[in-house]
């Protein structure tokens, strides 16, 4: 029995081709073109408002580019390939919620600390929007298989966990990532069973913001505190 368990692997539950999967993205492409532009352009103004604290517009632009690629990508593609098309549609509705009560009832207090953990969330922010879009070029796809901010998930979840870094506290961290979290492991999972180029690009970026996360603690910062002043001659 255990000999049988271990025979299985996430290829077994792929029922699509390689081909198939990253036909999406060109048909993608093909339906919304040349709304791409404003949507990498909506990801930077998110980027820089969130830099500056505006966090009731930032959630609003975040969640406006989850809902729409989870309508456009995952209830409208996806899921004619598989159901995890339609449950993550369901889910990235949810944490567009969840985006929206965050900017709605969180008291923003000006431009945001730039913390280690915010650094490592700008970063993550910017490589989403700016760099995720040429990747499709890297792995041999061309420029109408780009996935883009609001119309991809990878690098939506990219960006939404990295601008989260900046602006959420600890307590709101813990009901805004694990739906983006969870996203990376299916992500980059399904990559990898297709044997695709850069399958830990996703899960690379989950675990980053995940190490991002915990720097924002109390507990870590109490510890790094009372390390420094250990440290102090």
């Amino acid at each position: 029995m255990i000999e049988d368990l271990g025979s299985y692997s996430i290829e077994r539950f792929i029922s699509f081709m390689p081909e198939s999967y990253f036909r999406l993205f060109e048909r993608q492409t093909e339906a919304l073109w040349p709304a791409q532009i404003l949507l990498i352009a909506l990801g930077i103004a998110a980027i820089v408002l969130a830099c500056r604290g505006k966090g009731r517009v930032v959630a609003v632009l975040l969640a406006s580019g989850i809902t729409l690629m989870a309508y456009s990508f995952q209830f409208r593609l996806y899921a004619e390939l598989t159901p995890v098309g339609r449950y993550f549609g369901w889910a990235f509705l949810v944490q567009g919620l969840l985006i929206l009560t965050w900017g709605f009832l969180h008291r923003f207090e000006g431009r945001p600390r730039l913390s280690a953990s915010a650094w490592i969330g700008l970063a993550l922010a910017g490589f989403s929007i700016a760099v995720y879009p040429l990747l499709s070029l890297v792995a041999g796809r061309g420029w109408t298989g780009a996935e883009v901010f609001g119309a991809a998930p990878d690098p939506t979840v990219g960006a939404t966990l990295g601008i989260l870094l900046i602006l959420a506290r600890p307590l709101w961290l813990l009901a805004l990532l694990p739906i983006p979290l969870l996203w990376c492991v299916v992500s980059g999972a399904t990559v990898h069973a297709l044997a695709a180029p850069l399958a830990w690009t996703l899960p690379v970026i989950g675990l980053t913001a995940l190490v991002g996360a915990v720097l924002k603690t109390k507990p870590f910062q109490r510890w790094t505190t009372a390390a420094s002043v250990g440290l102090t001659p």
